[in-house]
């Protein structure tokens, strides 16, 4: 719920956090902004000298990405005397058997998938709903200061559809994360990314074996997220 992130947000922010991550949303946008404002009145108030108004970060997702899922279910199927574990292991009480309402909240789930192997029927499934692009690119980008995109290995066509579509709304950013898990060929995935953004060869930390590396271009920089990779 949009209170919660904005209490979230000021208190990552009061705790030292240098960048936070949300949701490509412009509700949750403002949420958060909200709470940095909070956070950096309550630092001059306070006369917190090192205090730092941290980046705010949005995540989009090139093709298919669990971080944009959420779990379904028909609860007129579930077995009466089920103990309903998916209930229970939920971390943010998304799932619900009441008297008003029976299955998934989605404005809850975050698609952590916890639920999915503890249903004892297999009746669980999880979709994607990615983000609509075309449609809040300018007004989310021109709002934040750094943009997390997720891919996986294999997805050229939708990076690139993705990236294009982006591009114009890119320049003012800080930091630009580009998130990909371990699989074969990663690394010849990740320079044909450099490609489609051109990122200069010359730039500094373009060995792309390390685990993070920071790409220096001529108005921010790229960082490698590759999860899983030594």
């Amino acid at each position: 719920a949009l209170p919660e992130i904005r209490t979230l947000t000021l208190t990552f922010a009061l705790a030292g956090a240098d960048c936070i991550d949300v949701a490509a949303d412009p509700a949750v946008i403002a949420a958060a902004k909200s709470g940095l404002d909070a956070a950096e009145r309550i630092a001059k108030a306070d006369q917190r000298s090192g205090y730092r108004r941290p980046w705010l970060m949005v995540s989009m997702s090139a093709g298919e990405d669990p971080h944009f899922r959420k779990a379904e279910f028909d609860p007129a199927i579930c077995p009466k005397d089920c103990p309903r574990p998916c209930e229970k292991i939920c971390p943010v009480e998304a799932i619900e058997f009441a008297a008003d309402f029976a299955g998934v909240r989605r404005d809850r789930c975050y698609g952590c998938g916890r639920c999915l192997p503890v249903c004892p029927w297999g009746l669980i499934a999880a979709h994607s709903y990615p983000t609509p692009i075309d449609a809040v690119a300018q007004q989310v980008l021109s709002q934040v200061d750094a943009l997390e995109i997720h891919t996986h290995v294999g997805e050229h066509a939708a990076f690139k559809d993705l990236w294009q579509t982006l591009q114009p709304w890119v320049g003012n950013l800080q930091i630009i994360s580009i998130s990909c898990p371990d699989g074969e060929g990663l690394i010849n995935y990740l320079k044909d990314l450099q490609q489609i953004m051109k990122v200069p060869e010359s730039a500094p930390g373009k060995d792309l074996k390390a685990s993070a590396i920071a790409l220096k271009t001529k108005s921010h920089h790229v960082i490698w997220q590759t999860g899983g990779r030594p």
